[in-house]
């Protein structure tokens, strides 16, 4: 029962120190730009996994839609 405690005691401790470091506590992320959305970012992982469904959200959605559900 002590190893749950540390391991949410170490994910807060992460959590609150993260936005201090800057951008070098970010974990490096490879992004591409987003087909018919006017050369917004997005996650090539995410898009990689899965470009029918960015697609779908972007003929029924629209670019702003499709762009935030393959944010990083």
């Amino acid at each position: 029962m002590v190893f749950p405690l540390i391991v949410a005691a170490a994910s807060v401790a992460v959590s609150v120190v993260a936005p201090f470091l800057g951008p070098a506590a970010a974990p490096a992320v490879a992004m591409m730009v987003a087909p018919g959305a006017g050369g917004a970012l997005i996650s090539k992982a995410a898009f990689s996994a899965n470009p029918k469904l960015y697609y779908l959200i972007l003929r029924r959605d629209g670019a702003k839609a499709a762009v935030a559900v393959f944010a990083p």
